[in-house]
């Protein structure tokens, strides 16, 4: 019994511990998530406008041709940016969308398939791969840095350009909510001519030269919003796996105190009787 209750001892002082740790990680991540949402909010307006104003651009008269916009063969070489954290302790952020990128990787078997990983968690995952890395950045640690995403947005495009890759695809995760991310896998080059609504503009330039211009503000605005959602779902994802095992740990907690007493209190009862039974035997 009293083996029994010195181990109880030990595993709610662990606990305790880990739910100091994983309410202190909560914490961190709510602020980190309330700085990074604000910035995501901001900008998703601003890159969703220039979205529309570029695709309007696309619909002036006149056949457009930029290299931008070129539709290569469906079985040439293929490259996939993968964004993903480099720390863990935020659930199924990871997993989802490396199991994701690898499906996508999966169904492009008959083609050559080049990587650029952002994160520690996915260049772990495709060390042993085998798949060819072009280019990694870690050391992040869940941070916004512009400067990586405009140089990211240069090199995909460039590959693009020099034809050493024919499409460029770009795997992260999508901010819905605190609760709700999800993986998504979205073509970043070429850009095609999808042309819903036409607004007509006057444009005092050449067209190719303001859609080249458009093109290039356009894919550095997606790059950074794709940035700001991976990262804004990162922290989410971790405040709410942190938030989960807090509250794990203090029902487990609660649990063990609970039977913590009741075995303290079948150890005092016992050496009571013992007490009573030893007294009326000296009386007796």
């Amino acid at each position: 019994m009293a083996q029994s209750l010195k181990h109880l001892r030990n595993r709610i002082r662990s606990i305790e511990n880990t739910k100091k740790v994983t309410n202190a990680l909560q914490m961190i991540s709510v602020v980190k998530l309330s700085r990074i949402v604000k910035m995501l909010l901001s900008l998703r307006p601003y890159y969703l406008r220039l979205e529309e104003m570029f695709y309007n651009l696309l619909g002036a008269p006149g056949q457009i041709r930029h290299p931008y916009f070129e539709d290569r063969p469906k079985k040439g070489n293929c490259l996939l940016c993968v964004i993903s954290s480099d720390n863990g302790l935020c659930g199924l952020y990871n997993h989802n969308l490396l199991r994701s990128a690898q499906d996508f990787i999966n169904k492009a078997a008959d083609r050559k398939v080049s990587l650029v990983i952002v994160g520690k968690k996915a260049q772990n995952h495709f060390k042993k791969k085998g798949l060819p890395v072009l280019h990694s950045y870690v050391g992040l640690n869940g941070t916004y840095d512009g400067i990586v995403c405009d140089e990211i947005a240069s090199i995909l495009s460039k590959l693009f350009l020099s034809y050493k890759v024919d499409e460029v695809y770009v795997a992260y995760t999508h901010f819905k909510s605190a609760v709700v991310q999800y993986p998504v896998i979205e073509k970043f080059l070429n850009i095609a001519q999808d042309v819903k609504n036409q607004t007509e503009y006057i444009i005092e330039q050449e067209p190719e030269y303001v859609l080249d211009k458009m093109a290039k503000r356009y894919l550095v605005a997606k790059m950074r919003t794709v940035f700001l959602e991976s990262i804004t779902s990162e922290h989410a994802a971790r405040n709410l796996a942190m938030k989960t095992a807090t509250d794990n740990a203090k029902d487990l907690l609660d649990g063990l105190v609970l039977t913590r007493n009741k075995i303290r209190q079948a150890n005092i009862t016992q050496d009571l009787l013992e007490i009573i039974s030893s007294a009326d035997a000296l009386k007796g």
